[in-house]
């Protein structure tokens, strides 16, 4: 019995922006590819395939071709962000999985498996914001053969435009305002930023904005956050945080300023990927301060993931507000955060 054996690479960019915005069961697909005569596709979830596995990501071999049955093995593999190999995700399988289309209903058509929880998944396989999976398909027996084989379809690449804005902000091309972040300087295109935040349009085109030249000086800011600020307003991803040699500590950190930098110039879906990120990075340590920052900028998801943590580590309101006291004394804090944890345990 003969196989053919073909294989494909999926590279996902932008993966912290899939993370945050598909929730579990909803996926990512690869483009076609074809092997023994059968089109297939990768199948990724971010967040796990079900509500069950949602802190395990998820990847899937699928058959697409319509009312077909193939009998295949599979490999599929993670490149590692350190060393570039790829290494499988599963044990080999012991005998072909069989793939059916034939009943649109089928959930045949797909195999896969659960991998690592998110967060390992993230340290180990995620390098400048990019996750690539390697498939290897092997289709036994007898290769399928089309009556009509429609002209190969051209192999067009995957967006770049990011990529492309991205250079454009490292190599300074063009750049018309620069802005002073205590002391250290960055170029940028007042259109691309007035495109990306209403806040910056304002600034940079409004009445208010300066006419007196010169850098535009930003308060209240260090200048990496700002750094990656700007690199999410051209590539809109966080690949600029990668780059930066912080521990988890200090990313954490990082994420909070940047959070408030989110707020102060509108942008709405970075404000969400920042209040994600601290939500699924809570301690015992910092769960006040983050509960203070989650009320003063109107995070309301984030408010809650503190409360829900607070309640299933089992620490108490007195244990949360003296560690925090000074953060902690707004009366519609205290009301909200009581509220909830009244509201969760249902004794209010």
């Amino acid at each position: 019995m003969g196989t053919v054996e073909g294989h494909h690479r999926f590279a996902i960019r932008g993966y912290s922006r899939l993370r945050a915005l598909l929730a579990a069961g909803e996926y990512v697909r690869s483009a076609a590819f074809t092997v023994g005569g059968y089109d297939w596709a990768v199948v990724f979830y971010p967040r796990g395939a079900t509500h069950a596995d949602r802190d395990h990501a998820a990847v899937y071999v699928q058959l697409l071709t319509d009312r077909a049955a193939a009998a295949a093995t599979f490999d599929l593999r993670f490149v590692r962000a350190d060393s570039g190999r790829p290494l499988s995700v599963h044990p080999p399988l012991a005998a072909p999985r069989t793939f059916s289309t034939v009943l649109r209903s089928s959930s045949a058509a797909m195999y896969g498996v659960k991998v690592e929880a998110i967060q390992a998944l993230q340290a180990n396989y995620v390098r400048r914001d990019r996750l690539t999976i390697d498939c290897a398909v092997r289709v036994v027996g007898k290769p399928r053969v089309s009556a009509a084989a429609p002209l190969t379809a051209a192999d067009v690449p995957p967006p770049d435009l990011a990529a492309h804005l991205g250079r454009l902000l490292d190599l300074k091309s063009h750049a018309d305002v620069t802005f002073d972040v205590r002391g250290v300087q960055f170029a940028a295109h007042r259109v691309v930023l007035a495109m990306r935040s209403a806040v910056f349009a304002a600034e940079l085109f409004g009445p208010m904005r300066n006419n007196a030249g010169g850098a535009i000086k930003v308060g209240d800011m260090q200048p990496a956050v700002f750094k990656v600020l700007l690199g999410f307003i051209y590539t809109d991803t966080l690949a600029a945080m990668d780059d930066l040699d912080a521990d988890e500590d200090d990313r954490r950190e990082l994420a909070r300023h940047l959070l408030v930098a989110a707020d102060r110039y509108d942008m709405g879906r970075l404000k969400l990927i920042c209040a994600d990120m601290l939500a699924r990075s809570l301690t015992a340590q910092t769960v006040a301060s983050t509960l203070a920052l989650a009320d003063r900028h109107g995070c309301r998801g984030l408010r809650e993931a503190c409360v829900e943590f607070v309640i299933a580590m089992g620490m108490n309101d007195e244990v949360v507000i003296s560690r925090h006291p000074d953060q902690l004394s707004c009366i519609s804090l205290f009301k909200y955060f009581f509220y909830q944890i009244g509201s969760l345990l249902k004794i209010h």
